[in-house]
């Protein structure tokens, strides 16, 4: 089975939300390309998260069918920001695969004067090794039409896809080496490696984008694999779709994640009724939408057939109402 294949399998094969979610923490494509001569051996690759899917399948299936201890961890790290929930998931998934030790979470590093950075994850692996893990889950919308990565901006305009990577690899990933970071491990914790695990979707101009998947020239660094969306200012006529009969829904910002999968009696809108929503939204808000476009399936229920962004006229220059 070819590597989406097996993971749009994995991932339709589980029904609970939450479950979904960790499925497409472990599995999604990353969003670097590891064979990047800055990246080389600094980036968690995708063979390995296809490899360790299709180990956890059977855990996950048995997870879809109860849920509880997943609710039950997810509850007591309550969150709004998606990072955080992407954090949790992480932790959970560590937490639970054999012969690994979570050693320490969110470690802070400080100096006398200020807070320097912090270990999202250390862990002892199956191998032994002591890993540390940089962790994010990003959006970026490409704001100018050139394959570099600082065309590429998160839809609050506060984040630029360029400016986060430079930070991950010159700053946080050299945590370990500094006098600080070493201070800040554990007693007998040394190092053995630092790579970054980031996931994520790049949104492209819905005017650009072919059948809503990603230009075919490559960005400087980033996986030609990442998972891709659309974007448009609003005022909009017409979202974007991949079919006439298609239907609509709002996504709030935890439901980021993996794709909707929603049963046939659920509350969904028509393009119609969806334009009228966004029109509302953004006469009190400048705050970007992120909407999935659904279809049904041969049982009825509904299935995510592309997702895009709405953001303000200016954008990326953010006005206030």
């Amino acid at each position: 089975m070819k590597p989406v294949a097996l993971f749009e399998a994995i991932l339709d094969s589980l029904h609970t939300p939450a479950v979904r979610d960790l499925a497409w923490v472990i599995g999604s494509p990353c969003l670097l390309n590891t064979t990047h001569p800055e990246n080389v051996g600094r980036v968690v690759d995708d063979a390995w998260c296809r490899a360790q899917l299709q180990t956890c399948a059977p855990w996950l299936a048995a997870l879809d069918l109860d849920p509880s201890s997943l609710h039950d961890f997810i509850a007591t790290r309550p969150t709004r920001r998606l990072g955080h929930y992407f954090e949790s998931l992480i932790g959970f998934w560590l937490a639970h695969t054999p012969d690994t030790q979570i050693i320490a979470t969110n470690l802070q590093v400080k100096n006398a004067d200020r807070t320097l950075g912090e270990f999202d994850f250390l862990f002892r692996d199956a191998s032994a090794a002591i890993c540390h893990w940089e962790a994010a889950v990003k959006f970026y919308l490409q704001a100018e039409p050139v394959a570099e990565q600082r065309a590429f901006i998160g839809p609050g305009a506060r984040d630029r896809l360029d400016l986060k990577l430079n930070r991950v690899f010159t700053h946080q990933l050299g945590l370990g080496t500094t006098p600080d970071g070493r201070a800040a491990l554990p007693p007998d914790i040394t190092l053995n490696k630092a790579q970054a695990f980031i996931k994520g979707v790049l949104f492209f101009p819905a005017t650009q984008a072919e059948k809503f998947s990603a230009p075919s020239t490559p960005i400087p660094g980033i996986s030609g694999t990442n998972l891709s969306g659309w974007w448009i200012r609003h005022p909009v006529g017409r979202l974007p779709y991949a079919a006439r009969d298609s239907s609509w829904i709002m996504l709030p910002r935890l439901s980021w994640l993996s794709p909707v999968r929603l049963a046939a009696d659920a509350g969904v809108m028509q393009h119609g009724k969806m334009c009228a929503a966004l029109n509302e939204h953004f006469a009190i808000s400048t705050e970007a939408v992120l909407v999935a476009e659904l279809r049904r399936d041969t049982q009825g229920d509904w299935r995510e057939a592309s997702r895009g962004f709405v953001v303000c006229s200016t954008w990326p220059v953010i006005k206030d109402v």
